[in-house]
């Protein structure tokens, strides 16, 4: 009797839930994978919308709708009216901003799709070169759901660890940071493909500069732990003779991330003064002319040209990002994480960020030389 009495509980639970949730028929809906938005005429943003509508086979045909408002809720309005089936915005995959746009300040867009609960904290946001409205417009062959395609090819740059990661939950989250800044992939249309260029830097919800894609692997190194990726150096012959011959003036590497670690530190807060540490374990790929890495007397001299060399290449990144005024790396969070009443302001910590002292130091570790060994 009590097992009937339990089950019957588990069935009126079950129900209550069935009937509160919304049911949704896929062919009785569209499908939004996309969105693009770029500067509209009139201080109004025009919203370039794709689509894809399935039929009661289950066929499916992707569409783009392309609508100007004064917001872009008013966009989505318009858009719904030129559509037989309502938009469904929960599978949006991808959200891109317009260059111009970008520059003029995209906070108040980021809010409101951080308002709508029916869109995913996870969907990703980037900026296009040029407008957002001609890079989705564009036929390209063998890509049947731009929305879909430009998702992947995000997603698999982060999870290789070729590329920050920018979900509206992180860049909503560093966002609403009083100390801290975001970044976001630029993409831009190359033909028939569509690449990755580069990283656009913000500051207070306005594109203030970017860095090439050349630069990425170091701000993730500076972000993030490594828990794979290539990284590609140049090393002077200087820095490597005469312990290592080269052919030319520099020895060229590819090394594979095997681990690495970033730690910041305040080690002077009266000073202003931060340590930067990166500990980096990785394997040796492949070099421009052949060295003897078995030999430890080679190998050690390889892994001081690589710590000075990624050294300063941090330091270029570091100084560029106070003259645009953008710590993405999240130096002030550390500051008022480790320094009790440290009473930070979005002004107060961009000025001692510009006049900040930062001590790098890199530890790198050649664990093993290629695959095979």
């Amino acid at each position: 009797m009590r097992k009937i009495k339990l089950i019957l509980i588990l069935l009126i639970c079950c129900s209550l839930i069935t009937g509160c949730a919304e049911t949704k028929i896929l062919e009785r809906i569209s499908l939004v994978t996309l969105i693009g938005y770029d500067n509209g005429d009139e201080d109004k943003v025009t919203a370039t919308t794709v689509v894809r509508q399935i039929n009661p086979e289950f066929e499916s045909r992707v569409e783009t709708q392309t609508e100007t408002e004064a917001t872009s809720k008013g966009t989505r309005i318009k858009v719904d009216m030129k559509t037989a089936k309502k938009l469904a915005a929960g599978q949006l995959r991808v959200v891109l901003y317009g260059e111009e746009l970008a520059k003029q300040g995209i906070e108040e867009s980021i809010q409101t799709l951080l308002s709508n609960s029916e869109i995913s904290t996870s969907v990703y946001l980037a900026v296009v070169r040029g407008e957002s409205k001609t890079l989705i417009e564009q036929n390209y062959e063998g890509i049947s759901d731009i929305g879909q395609h430009l998702y992947n090819l995000i997603d698999h740059n982060i999870e290789q660890q070729q590329l920050i990661s920018s979900t509206l939950h992180e860049i909503g989250r560093d966002n609403q940071s009083k100390v801290r800044n975001f970044a976001l992939p630029i993409l831009k249309k190359e033909g028939q493909f569509i690449g990755i260029t580069g990283t656009a830097f913000f500051n207070k919800g306005k594109m203030v500069g970017e860095l090439p894609s050349s630069d990425i692997s170091y701000l993730v190194l500076i972000c993030d732990s490594f828990k794979s990726g290539t990284l590609e150096l140049s090393l002077d012959s200087e820095s490597i003779s005469p312990t290592v011959e080269t052919k030319g003036d520099t020895l060229n590497l590819a090394v594979d991330s095997i681990k690495s670690k970033s730690i910041i530190k305040v080690t002077d807060a009266k000073k202003n003064e931060f340590d930067l540490n990166i500990l980096l374990k990785c394997r040796l790929l492949e070099t421009s002319n052949k060295i003897d890495i078995s030999d430890p007397k080679v190998n050690k001299t390889i892994e001081k040209a690589m710590n000075e060399k990624i050294e300063s290449e941090i330091s270029r990144i570091i100084k560029y990002t106070k003259e645009i005024e953008s710590d993405i790396f999240g130096f002030g969070e550390e500051y008022r994480s480790q320094v009790r009443g440290a009473n930070l302001t979005e002004e107060k910590w961009m000025e001692m960020y510009k006049k900040m002292k930062l001590n790098i130091n890199v530890d790198v570790e050649i664990i093993r030389n290629g695959v095979y060994e």
